[in-house]
């Protein structure tokens, strides 16, 4: 028996000893193939999300709210860190190093359920409790934000990373309602109130409500929730400082002709959009451009918008001018309601900083909040937007004057609404704001600045719309695409020509030209889906040849030539000749040339020759002759005195120039076709005439002959022996002489 029985208990050493070993061994080889596994899937493995979960529920167990430390600065909290918990946030017990240590965890931390506060973190930040491939880790995380849960990250020592959403104490124990209900609004003190002017509209009131929303990866601030469901929000900060309007922006000069409101500004206009009739009190006009600040805006500024772009609409703004100082907080909404404008972004009003005041006895009215701006501050939220030792532009225009725009003062009198000259920069500053969409969904935050709403980035689905076509022209063909509004800042547009590299487009058309036929492919795409149409285009053959008909006109000097050629291609240049194309003279692409210097009644071999821009040539001829003009003529009238009669051919005075000269006399010009000169005693005349170029002259002489009778008399009288006139006369002239002496 005992060998039997010492037989049986070897055999069962034996057996164990062989059993343990098949159990160490798989225990190895399972051991190998756990690690391999966790090496193999680094990201989010099984194992990993489970310790994950561990703390997750270690957390929320014995409550501890970490929410509470996080802030924008840095938006995570370190819960634990290199073999231990973090003592500054209370988590104090050994139990916690035990668990951490026991799953392998080398970083655990803490974030919001909004993964792009950290990613933006880690992303602009060295931080020396989160490594670089844990960096990275963070960075690809595509997760949607989700009400009521904050989010863990972790490190583990083997290499492998892992997040988690859980349900976090500090959301789930207040509310992230954004509503405009009656369950949400406050009577007093900061908050969310009904608006006493507009039904359906709330608007946060007080020294800091809790009206934090997150977008763009910044923080902002709700203005209001409007009627039509719409959120309109302010940046948290200021974004730049600008002058409201450069000066000389909207000048006459470079406002263009027509425009008559700030037509001479030299201060820069208070006007923030372009408007056909732009009425402020006694002073009414057209404006040809927008402000500057509005150009910046809606361009510059809204093209650095990349995270929720889509959630921004265009929506009318108030913009109408308004009293200084007044009384009447309605009447002063109604006078900015009474110009509108159509945009994204802007600014506030001068009534909404005066509206988000909660104490509404001392600041409910302009005058009121500067009388007491020293009290006012401290219940109006928007004043700590103001930057110290600035201002902040509002949209709103001074009443009566053109370039005089109401700001917020934070320089000598703090609080104060009061209005500076619009080209003012220096210490003005501007602050963004914009109304978010209707479809706009908030999926989580409480208001608060360490955790504001956060806006679901899947709520907002801009609709594609397929591109559209329209052509004109016939060679060259332009072809006219039609894209969807949200091009310009939201979508991915593009046309490809041919088959080539695509085009960006940002605007809402754009123009192509085809000389020959081709295709043109037009997309638009949100970055993960896409829409695209294409449209084909013939461009039939044109006939290249050219029809070309010549026109004429001549002076005794000159001819001048006009060319009507017609062809399908554009016309490259025009060529003149008046020798039969002997010689010819350039035109470039003139259709008129005069040959200059002719001689007069000759006749001329005139030619034009066009060439298109198919090199197709046409020619045509003609003869033309220069008109032609005669010598002067010459005719006597009278015996004693004579007149002479010149008779010059036609145009004196107009295509020609007449002129005689009497004797040694100086020339004189005549104007009409016939003159006069009178003679007493023998002389002579020279008559010319001249086209500028070719000039005619005659001559003709005058002999004054006595009468019989008179010589008789003229020689008893005086003893003369004269035959003639001339010695008639010179007999006479001596006794004239001798007679007078």
């Amino acid at each position: 028996m005992k060998n039997e029985k010492g037989f049986l208990l070897a055999e069962s050493l034996i057996v164990s000893t062989f059993v343990l070993t098949i159990l160490i061994i798989l225990f190895i080889q399972f051991s190998n193939l756990t690690n391999n596994y966790k090496n193999s899937y680094s990201h989010n493995n099984v194992e990993s999300i489970y310790d994950l979960s561990s703390v997750a529920t270690y957390l929320t167990t014995n409550q501890y709210d970490l929410s509470e430390y996080l802030t924008v600065e840095k938006p995570y909290v370190l819960v634990y860190k290199d073999d231990s918990c973090n003592l500054e946030i209370g988590l104090a017990d050994s139990f916690c190093d035990t668990l951490m240590n026991e799953m392998g965890a080398k970083t655990i931390i803490y974030t919001s359920s909004d993964v792009k506060a950290i990613q933006y973190y880690v992303n602009n930040n060295e931080d020396r409790n989160i490594s670089q491939k844990f960096r990275e880790f963070i960075s690809k995380i595509d997760a949607k934000p989700i009400q009521n849960k904050g989010r863990l990250f972790a490190e583990f020592s083997n290499g492998t990373f892992s997040t988690i959403a859980f349900d976090s104490k500090s959301v789930n124990d207040s509310s992230s309602s954004l509503e405009c209900i009656p369950e949400n609004v406050v009577t007093s003190g900061s908050g969310m109130y009904f608006d006493d002017i507009e039904d359906g509209k709330c608007i946060f009131k007080g020294a800091n409500p809790n009206n934090y929303i997150r977008f763009n990866d910044e923080l902002w601030r709700i203005i209001s929730l409007e009627s039509d469901g719409t959120i309109k929000i302010i940046r948290s900060e200021t974004e730049s400082n600008n002058a409201f309007d450069n000066t000389g922006e909207r000048d006459q000069n470079s406002n263009g002709s027509g425009g008559t409101y700030c037509a001479n500004g030299t201060s820069g206009c208070n006007a923030w959009s372009k408007n056909d009739n732009f009425t402020n009190g006694s002073i009414a006009g057209n404006v040809l451009k927008d402000a500057s600040l509005n150009t910046y805006l809606n361009n510059n500024y809204l093209n650095k918008i990349t995270t929720n772009k889509a959630n921004i609409i265009s929506h009318a703004w108030n913009v109408g001018p308004i009293t200084a100082n007044n009384d009447n907080i309605n009447n002063q909404v109604n006078d900015e309601k009474a110009i509108q404008w159509n945009g994204k972004i802007g600014l506030i009003t001068a009534s909404e900083f005066i509206r988000a005041n909660s104490n509404t006895n001392q600041c409910g009215t302009l005058s009121l909040n500067n009388n007491n701006s020293n009290t006012c501050v401290n219940t109006n939220w928007i004043y700590n937007t103001v930057p110290e030792t600035g201002y902040m532009w509002t949209i709103t225009p001074n009443i009566n004057n053109n370039n005089q725009v109401f700001s917020i003062d934070n320089t000598q009198n703090q609080g104060v609404v009061t209005y500076n000259i619009a080209s003012n920069s220096q210490n003005a500053y501007v602050t963004p704001v914009l109304y978010l969409s209707d479809s706009t969904v908030i999926t989580g935050g409480t208001g608060t600045r360490e955790d504001p709403y956060l806006i679901d980035i899947e709520s907002i689905k801009i609709e594609l719309k397929e591109p559209t076509f329209t052509e004109e022209g016939i060679n060259p063909k332009t072809i006219t695409i039609h894209f969807q509004e949200e091009c310009k800042d939201t979508l991915t547009c593009t046309y490809q020509v041919n088959g080539g590299s695509p085009v960006t487009v940002k605007d809402t058309e754009a123009k192509v030209d085809f000389t020959e036929s081709g295709s043109i492919l037009a997309t638009v795409s949100d970055g993960e889906s896409m829409l695209s149409n294409s449209y084909d285009v013939d461009i039939e053959e044109l006939d290249d040849s050219i029809t070309l008909e010549i026109s004429t006109s001549a002076t005794s000097h000159s001819i001048n030539i006009v060319a009507n050629a017609n062809s399908n291609f554009d016309i490259t240049k025009y060529e003149y000749s008046n020798d039969g194309g002997q010689t010819w003279q350039n035109g470039g692409t003139k259709n008129t040339y005069t040959f200059e210097n002719l001689t007069q009644g000759k006749t001329y071999n005139i030619m034009v020759r066009v060439t298109n821009e198919k090199d197709v040539q046409a020619t045509e001829s003609r003869q033309v002759t220069t008109t032609s003009f005669t010598v002067p003529t010459f005719k006597e009238d009278g015996i004693y005195p004579k007149t002479v009669i010149i008779t010059y051919p036609e145009g004196c005075g107009t295509t020609l120039t007449c002129s005689y000269q009497k004797d040694n006399e100086p020339a004189v010009e005549v104007k009409t076709n016939t003159e006069d000169v009178g003679f007493d005693y023998h002389g002579s005349i020279v008559a010319t005439v001249t086209d500028g170029t070719n000039t005619l002259s005659s001559s003709y002489n005058v002999r004054i002959t006595l009468r019989a009778v008179d010589l008789s008399y003229d020689n008893t009288k005086t003893g003369m022996n004269c035959v003639d006139a001339q010695c008639a006369l010179d007999e006479i002239k001596k006794l004239i002489d001798k007679e007078g002496n």
